[in-house]
């Protein structure tokens, strides 16, 4: 069988339309840079997704943003369907109280995979994260917080292969009586929390698990500013709410399932 020739350009606009979707709408240069692609290469790349009906760009503000037209290339995918039925409308109400952005993960592989968020409703998202946005198992409270209550034998072999990996947020795999420690609080204290530092603020994270029929099937995260919020109110109204929306949506998952 003769050897096909991989096209990379196919491969560099998949990357770039994946960006664009994460991001939700970009210039050229946000894009270009975040994916360490020359400018004119980026540029060339959008213009076609943009011929192709796939992207649009704002004539004013300069800003790519993709169409409905992506929607369509998921028609063969099927996510986990109970997310959008039974998570989204206990996340919508949680969003639209808190009004900073929630979102609902579950594992995939060795990293947790964003299932659905309310990004796209948040007044309050500075950077918008969109579904199928996968975040690390241990360098983000949603991750620890999984791998915290899933079973021994889950975690160890998650472990083990964040292990061998070479990226910067598994390298902690590494001292595994440091992530022990680590995790034991979080099953003590039922959640975690994250703090990140970006050019112009500090933004905090908290995680609390979700669970049905005794083991966990997800994590669920605010994010929002540290400044704006105390830690009085993250212990006294942020963490009770994010729980209680958690077990909502663990009863809705077991309600549907025993219904099928």
């Amino acid at each position: 069988m003769a050897r096909v020739k991989i096209s990379k350009t196919t491969i560099k606009a998949i990357s770039v339309l994946e960006k664009l979707n994460v991001l939700g709408e970009a210039r050229n240069s946000d894009i270009a840079d975040a994916l360490r692609m020359p400018r004119p290469t980026c540029y060339r790349l959008l213009e076609t997704l943009c011929a192709a009906g796939i992207a649009a760009k704002d004539a004013n503000t300069h800003l790519y943003r993709p169409t409905e037209r992506v929607l369509g290339l998921s028609c063969g995918f099927e996510p986990e369907t109970w997310i959008a039925a039974c998570a989204k409308p206990h996340m919508s109400e949680l969003g639209a109280d808190l009004l900073w952005p929630i979102a609902i993960a579950t594992l995939s592989g060795p990293s947790m995979l964003l299932r659905e968020t309310t990004d796209p409703d948040s007044p309050l998202v500075v950077r918008r994260y969109l579904p199928g946005r996968r975040v690390g198992l241990l360098s983000t409270a949603t991750g620890r917080v999984y791998l915290a209550h899933c079973p021994d034998e889950q975690r160890d072999t998650l472990i083990e292969i964040l292990r061998k990996s070479d990226k910067q947020e598994d390298l902690p795999a590494r001292n595994r009586a440091a992530i022990e420690r680590r995790l034991q609080q979080v099953r003590q204290l039922g959640f975690d929390s994250r703090q990140r530092q970006s050019q112009t603020t500090t933004w905090r994270a908290m995680a609390v698990p979700v669970f049905t029929g005794g083991r966990i099937l997800a994590s669920l995260s605010v994010r929002y500013i540290q400044k704006a919020v105390s830690p009085e109110k993250e212990r006294e109204e942020f963490l009770p709410k994010l729980r209680n929306t958690a077990k909502r949506i663990g009863q809705s998952f077991d309600t549907a399932s025993a219904g099928d």
